[in-house]
């Protein structure tokens, strides 16, 4: 399993009498790409960050990649993170005055997965399996389009080559042309690479990319109010 979690409680320090989340168990196989959807509040970003380590949980067993993050320091979280999972944002959160090289550098700057001398060429060989046109890679990315910064945003994930994938919203500001483009693309690079994805979204309609469907509301025991 890639993700396996038992009696997970969380709850933030302003309400702690108020539990987000109640999981009282959930597993990821290797391999697998789910959907997670849930209303805004839901806690679904809560999940997110508990999963990458940003967060801490109150009780529970929390393993990904076969590690027990609540066992982990946050130095050692922040390093588990770095090499090990890809993340794409709901705004993709591009640094709009940087080129797409130096974007897509800096999540791998702190990781230990490259020799930096190589790096770069691994980055425009990724830029370019996206089709994203020389000529726009020194260009800072605010002056690109939004299916550009889509596609530096998916090569800001993979640069580690990380073994799992984790999507937070990122179709939820596109209009349907471009949604439908990054599913499209995003499902062909996690299937090409093998790696595991968990996206989590609002939005039901995007079910048929995936090969699992699941509601948060029917693994969360907690009614979590404005968690999002």
């Amino acid at each position: 399993m890639i993700i396996e979690l038992a009696k997970l409680k969380f709850s933030y320090p302003e309400q702690a009498d108020s539990l987000v989340l109640d999981i009282p168990s959930w597993s990821l196989p290797i391999g697998e790409h789910t959907l997670i959807h849930g209303s805004s509040g839901s806690g679904k970003s809560t999940l997110l960050n508990i999963l990458n380590g940003l967060l801490s949980v109150n009780s529970g067993h929390i393993e990904v990649l076969g590690q027990r993050l609540n066992e982990m320091t946050s130095r050692q979280r922040d390093n588990f993170r770095a090499n090990s999972i890809g993340y794409v944002f709901q705004q993709f959160n591009l640094i709009g005055y940087l080129n797409a090289i130096d974007n897509v550098q800096l999540a791998n700057y702190f990781s230990k997965s490259s020799e930096k001398s190589s790096v770069t060429e691994e980055i425009k060989a990724l830029l370019n399996s996206l089709n994203i046109p020389k000529k726009d890679w020194q260009q800072p990315v605010h002056k690109l389009s939004i299916g550009q910064q889509q596609r530096i945003a998916i090569a800001r994930a993979l640069i580690n080559k990380p073994a799992l994938l984790i999507a937070d919203e990122p179709t939820s500001a596109l209009d349907e042309e471009n949604s439908a483009d990054f599913m499209a693309l995003l499902m062909s690079i996690v299937d090409s690479s093998q790696t595991t994805l968990l996206f989590v979204s609002h939005d039901i309609s995007l079910s048929r990319y995936f090969t699992r469907v699941e509601s948060l509301h029917d693994i969360n025991q907690a009614g979590a109010v404005n968690a999002d």
